[in-house]
């Protein structure tokens, strides 16, 4: 069970290499070690959440990163970084990574035979409100989601 969190504002940033989609579980456990005192709930939509964008910093861009296989693996590193920053009401997380030439990012429509493309749709269900501003050399996407108020004790 968590242990209600007191309120108090705080933020955190981890630094990945970009090396590997081993990154995307350190970014998940980073998220969770972060949120380790919110609810349940809250803490496991962050981490689905910033899993899907950890992929997308890595995988997605100008040009697929991916080289397909029985074990996928990167052709590049793509540096990357999380951002959790908890708030009285909020909580925000901002992944950062390469930037791109796309204007645009945006959820595709669902499609069921789509192998791939769902997760900005997950992030746009999933959370409160949520955005991404950037250019050629460096985009973020973020999420909010509301955060539980702690018990009024008398």
């Amino acid at each position: 069970m968590s242990e209600p969190h007191d309120g108090t504002p705080s933020a955190a940033t981890l630094y990945l290499s970009g090396r590997t989609l081993d990154d995307v579980g350190t970014s998940r456990d980073f998220v969770r070690s972060a949120l380790r005192r919110e609810e349940p709930d809250i803490t496991h939509t962050a981490t689905l959440l910033t899993s899907e964008l950890a992929t997308n910093a890595l995988v997605h861009g100008d040009e697929r990163n991916l080289v397909p296989g029985l074990v996928p693996r990167l052709r590049q590193p793509r540096p990357f970084h999380v951002t959790v920053d908890a708030c009285l009401q909020e909580i925000c997380i901002l992944v950062c990574g390469k930037g791109s030439r796309l204007a645009v990012v945006k959820p595709k429509k669902d499609r069921e035979w789509d192998e791939s493309g769902r997760g900005l749709a997950l992030v746009a269900e999933l959370s409160e409100t949520w955005g991404t501003h950037g250019d050629a050399f460096s985009r973020t996407v973020w999420f909010v989601l509301k955060r539980t108020p702690a018990p009024i004790v008398a």
